[in-house]
């Protein structure tokens, strides 16, 4: 399997990966409001274990965005992975991320690209 397909087979993996997650986590809200009483000592347990559950797996998504390929700046093209703290707080729209980047310093919309798209640049 090429490198490229690899990396598209990731980020896939990322995005079922954080759907499923937030699907089963507001499935699990709704059923413990609805069935068990707010004031119990499960609906807090049951609570928490989801919220965590749920907080893991974006850290995970989160990890996968983060390593899988590069960003590239939007002023200067230089080709980077940001750190977890810039991809954790960053603004984003689908796979593009608001950086500042560490060659230039400037702060732009950074656009994800693949190892297969580098190497044909």
């Amino acid at each position: 399997m090429r490198e490229t397909e690899y990396e598209k087979l990731l980020l896939k993996a990322e995005t079922t990966l954080g759907t499923i997650s937030a699907i089963f986590f507001l499935i699990t809200l709704l059923l413990i409001t609805l069935f068990i009483p707010s004031d119990s000592l499960p609906f807090w347990v049951i609570f928490i274990s989801s919220l965590i559950l749920f907080f893991i797996a974006i850290a995970i998504c989160l990890e996968i965005e983060r390593v899988t390929g590069w960003y590239e700046c939007g002023k200067c093209h230089h080709k980077y992975v940001p750190t977890r703290k810039a991809v954790l707080l960053a603004p984003h729209m689908g796979r593009t991320r608001y950086l500042k980047c560490p060659e230039c310093g400037m702060k732009s919309w950074n656009r994800k690209i693949l190892s297969q798209q580098t190497a044909e640049l």
